[in-house]
C-alpha cells in the first residue's frame, strides 16, 4: 500500500530529516533499565526519573515537524519481566509536501512477563501533508502490549480542513511468532471529504486505534464500552477476540478525541498518563 505513496523525485536535492532511536530495557535488581540505548540524527529520547519500577522513555524529535521525504525509525524492546512505556515529547506535525510523504517506522519487541505501553501523542496532518506510518511488534507468548496511535487532520480547534493530503498506516502484531492482528488504512486526495462518509467518519476529523494485548483483555471489554459511552463527543467501538482488545474512535475535534483516549489509558493502565502528555 506504500508503493507510489512513499516515492520521492530521485533529482531532489533538498535536505531531510532522517533519524533513529532503538532502546532496549533489561531487569536489573528489581527495577527496569537501560540495556542499551542508540541515537542518531534528529531523533533523541530521554528517560526522566520515575518511583516506580517501570522505566519511562520521551522519544523527541528534534526536527520540529515531519514533511515529504523525511525519515524516522523507532525501535523499543521490554526485556523479560520489564515495564517500559514510551511516549512523545508532544504532537508530530506532518507539514505540506513538496514530494514524497514522511515516514515513521516502529518496531516493538515484548519480552517474556514483560510490558510495553507505546503511547505517543498525536499526530497532527496539516493541509497538502503526506504521511505513512508502519508498525510492527513481536510479543511473547505471556507479554502484554498496549498500543494507541491517533492522528488529526489539521487544527480542528481553528476549523481547519485537509481537503489535499495523504496518510497511510500499517500494523503487523505477532505473538509467539504468529501473526495475530493486522490492520491497514490509506486515506488519498480530498481526506476531508472522505470522511465525511457515513461508512469512514462520518464527519470526523480525528481518529484513533487502541489495541490491548493481554491476558485479561476480553474481561476488560465491558469496561471499555462504557467509558467510550461516556464521552458524546466521540464515536468509537470495542472488539475482542483472540486474546486481544481492539477499539477505534473518530471525533469532530481532536481535543475532545484526547479526552477519550486519555480515560480510556488510564483505565487500561492502572495509573496516570506519562507526564509529557499533561504538559
Amino acid at each position: 500500500m506504500f508503493d507510489g505513496f512513499l516515492r520521492s523525485d530521485p533529482a531532489s536535492t533538498l535536505q531531510r530529516l532522517r533519524g533513529r532511536v532503538e532502546l532496549t530495557v533489561k531487569r536489573e535488581a528489581g527495577r527496569s533499565r537501560i540495556d542499551r540505548l542508540y541515537q542518531e540524527g534528529s531523533a533523541k529520547a530521554r528517560l526522566p526519573r520515575t518511583e516506580s519500577d517501570h522505566l519511562e522513555a520521551i522519544l523527541i524529535n528534534t526536527g520540529g515537524g515531519m514533511t515529504g521525504g523525511d525519515r524516522l525509525h523507532m525501535r523499543v524492546g521490554a526485556g523479560d519481566g520489564t515495564s517500559v512505556v514510551a511516549t512523545s515529547q508532544a504532537a508530530e506535525k506532518i507539514y505540506r509536501a513538496v514530494q514524497g510523504a514522511a515516514l515513521m517506522e516502529t518496531r516493538l519487541e515484548v519480552g517474556a512477563a514483560a510490558r510495553l505501553d507505546w503511547l505517543p501523542q498525536e499526530t497532527i496532518l496539516f493541509q497538502g501533508g503526506r504521511f505513512g506510518r508502519r508498525l510492527e511488534a513481536d510479543i511473547a507468548a505471556d507479554g502484554t502490549l498496549l498500543i494507541a496511535e491517533s492522528i488529526v487532520f489539521g487544527r480542528t480547534a481553528r476549523g481547519e480542513r485537509v481537503t489535499e493530503g495523504g496518510f497511510a498506516d500499517r500494523w503487523r502484531i505477532r505473538r509467539a511468532g504468529r501473526l495475530i492482528f493486522a490492520d491497514a488504512i490509506r486515506l488519498d486526495g480530498d481526506i476531508d471529504a472522505l470522511l465525511d462518509r457515513p461508512a469512514l467518519g462520518g464527519g470526523g476529523k480525528a481518529i484513533a486505534a487502541l489495541l490491548y494485548v493481554a491476558a485479561d483483555s476480553h474481561a476488560r471489554l465491558d469496561e471499555m464500552r462504557d467509558a467510550i459511552a461516556r464521552h458524546p463527543q466521540v464515536e468509537g467501538g470495542a472488539s475482542a477476540w483472540n486474546g486481544f482488545l481492539h477499539l477505534r474512535l473518530v471525533s469532530r475535534t481532536g481535543f475532545a478525541l484526547r479526552a477519550a483516549l486519555v480515560d480510556l489509558l488510564q483505565i487500561l493502565r492502572g495509573r496516570p498518563m506519562p507526564r509529557a502528555w499533561m504538559c
